[in-house]
């Protein structure tokens, strides 16, 4: 049996271990919510601009997430907010039907595999989040900062590392597509060199690239 999931669209990726805070405002999406509420085990998907695509079709690529689980509802006189934290990472294998929320038909992806040879990269991969974001901090607020703690437990402290790079959500969907451990690592320190040789333009004063 097909395993059915509601899903929630953002326009950010949302990785394992990561919080995530969303206001629910449109009536489709606290209906989605309503049925959560009473729910033993309250959890959607969080998709990144998923294709368009009618009932039953294949889009084009794969759409991956990452599964939310709620941890607390709560109501202000304009909208629902709620908090949650994400856990499993799926792929969607065929979109149904929008009514009365966005669901689609998912698999999960199989979860990384610590393995004590990563940890040297691990720890540089460390050093190299939290010096970016230092060095990136100078030029403009981020969303996370530098002495942000992460968690103990190796793979989810990758997770979160990864999370706290301040690049586009097309490169943080790169990273949450990786097989294994090892690719999830080796992107992620590569995009952190991308991003000091673009803060080393700016510390030299030169325009970045439009």
């Amino acid at each position: 049996m097909a395993l059915v999931l509601p899903q929630f669209p953002v326009g950010s990726v949302l990785m394992p271990y990561m919080p995530l805070a969303l206001r629910v405002f449109e009536p489709r999406y606290l209906k989605l919510m309503g049925d959560l509420v009473g729910s033993q085990n309250p959890v959607f998907g969080v998709p990144l601009h998923p294709q368009r695509v009618a009932a039953g079709e294949q889009p084009e690529r794969l759409t991956i997430g990452t599964v939310a689980k709620v941890d607390d509802f709560g109501m202000t006189d304009d909208f629902l907010g709620i908090t949650a934290t994400g856990t499993k990472r799926f792929v969607v294998t065929q979109w149904l039907e929008p009514d009365p929320y966005p669901r689609a038909e998912v698999a999960y992806l199989p979860d990384l595999v610590w393995d004590d040879a990563f940890d040297s990269q691990r720890m540089s991969l460390e050093l190299e989040v939290r010096s970016l974001l230092a060095r990136a901090s100078s030029y403009g607020e981020m969303m996370w900062e530098a002495d942000t703690e992460v968690s103990d437990d190796p793979i989810a402290a990758v997770w979160q590392l990864a999370a706290m790079l301040p690049v586009p959500p097309q490169e943080q969907h790169t990273m949450l597509e990786s097989e294994d451990l090892e690719t999830l690592l080796e992107t992620a320190l590569a995009i952190c060199a991308g991003g000091n040789r673009f803060l080393d333009g700016l510390d030299a004063g030169e325009s970045p690239l439009p």
